[in-house]
């Protein structure tokens, strides 16, 4: 299977962590988010998740929301926390623009920050319907560098 960026949202240079992209496996729609930390890395995997929605550019920091994800496995907490940004946005009918983690053990402490979805300045925006477990996976590259990535369904 070749793997091919399908969009690439920069905080930097996209070889220059942090960043996050969208990308194709097959039929498969991935987030990934890449880092110094784990931290920066599930920071970035949620842009990438909120970037299917709609630009993070055109989101204006107005909230905070705090979300709280515990899970032994790193990979089923990519997860886990990617479905609670998912839940919330769903629940209370926002968009996000960035993200702070701090994790703690298998606890993870993630703040999210947008504001709600207004469909005449968020013209574009869609729903995501979930995140899927399958395709899971977080690693730290021979470079140091954390790499969190999910597929999505859309």
């Amino acid at each position: 299977m070749s793997l091919g960026t399908e969009t690439s949202g920069v905080m930097g240079a996209p070889e220059v962590p942090p960043y996050w992209e969208h990308l194709m496996r097959g039929s498969e729609r991935l987030v990934r988010g890449r880092g110094r930390s784990l931290e920066q890395a599930f920071e970035q995997a949620a842009v990438a998740l909120c970037a299917l929605v709609v630009d993070p550019a055109a989101v204006e920091v107005r909230e905070e929301v705090e979300l709280v994800c515990d899970s032994p496995a790193v990979d089923r907490l990519l997860a886990d926390w990617l479905r609670a940004v998912v839940q919330k946005m769903a629940s209370r009918h926002l968009v996000f623009r960035c993200f702070a983690v701090r994790m703690d053990g298998p606890r993870l402490f993630g703040h999210a920050f947008g504001e709600t979805l207004d469909r005449e300045r968020h013209a574009f925006a869609r729903d995501v319907r979930g995140v899927s477990l399958v395709g899971s996976r977080v690693w730290q590259g021979a470079d140091g560098l954390w790499t969190a990535e999910c597929e999505v369904e859309l």
